[in-house]
């Protein structure tokens, strides 16, 4: 009896080391509910701050307040970058989410394709927000919330890092780098990215928006699948963003 029991320790002792699969479905999840949590949280956090001991009344106001929304979004964001960052270190992680290369294939193809994969998505919104939802602005909600907000220089920052910076990476690293990942590993790469492109879709709160962003997550998944890259993803999730919110605003004022 104990020549077989000590025979089967080195086998437990592979398996004990045997690393945990990286990403997980559950995790991923995990983060993206953590994100949405912190932005309810750090806005609270910000209304508390600001009406103090006032009524409850002037605290319903203070939560409708776009600049504390806006702050809000920049605080959540920056807490998850903490968190994450520290998550991602660990292990290898961040050259097995791809965030430590620009890509499997040259950077001629890469561009090509992005230019060709956010061309359609592009198109597709077009046509979607033209024929199928006329009169109703695709972030209609967004636009209305920054039009709204005074366009001091410290605003127009904290809002172009919110959309244009922030968002593009914590969106890429949770939806692509983990979520699309992480799903991969249970059913085709068409349902990984379909899958996790609904999810992106629907987290941004908006039905009628859902087709045309879930457009967008689509063009960013395939991308992700053919390139290797987050790198290449966030800076083509930043790009577009910017010139977005370039063009709201532009049309705005």
């Amino acid at each position: 009896m104990m020549e077989n029991t000590e025979s089967l320790q080195p086998d437990e002792a592979s398996r004990e080391k045997t690393p945990k699969p990286f990403p997980a479905i559950l995790p991923s999840i995990g983060w993206i509910v953590l994100y949405f949590l912190l932005q309810g949280i750090c806005t609270g956090i910000l209304v508390a701050a600001v009406v103090g001991g006032a009524k409850a009344s002037n605290a319903a106001a203070a939560v409708q307040n776009p600049i504390i929304l806006l702050w809000g979004l920049v605080t959540a964001a920056l807490v998850q970058l903490l968190l994450m960052w520290f998550y991602l270190r660990k292990d290898g992680r961040i050259g097995k989410l791809g965030l430590n290369h620009f890509g499997n294939i040259s950077l001629g193809r890469a561009t090509g394709l992005a230019i060709v994969l956010v061309a359609a998505a592009m198109l597709f919104n077009y046509v979607y927000a033209t024929y199928i939802i006329p009169g109703i602005g695709m972030q209609e909600d967004m636009a209305k919330m920054l039009a709204s907000i005074p366009r001091t220089p410290v605003n127009i920052a904290a809002g172009f890092f919110a959309i244009a910076v922030a968002a593009p990476v914590v969106e890429e690293l949770l939806f692509r780098g983990l979520l699309q990942n992480a799903l991969g590993k249970y059913v085709p790469i068409w349902g990984a990215i379909i899958l996790s492109s609904f999810l992106f879709a629907l987290v941004h709160l908006q039905p009628y928006a859902i087709p045309g962003l879930m457009s967008l997550g689509i063009a960013f998944g395939y991308l992700y699948h053919r390139t290797g890259s987050l790198r290449t993803n966030i800076l083509l999730h930043m790009a577009n963003n910017a010139f977005a919110l370039t063009l709201t605003q532009g049309v705005a004022t």
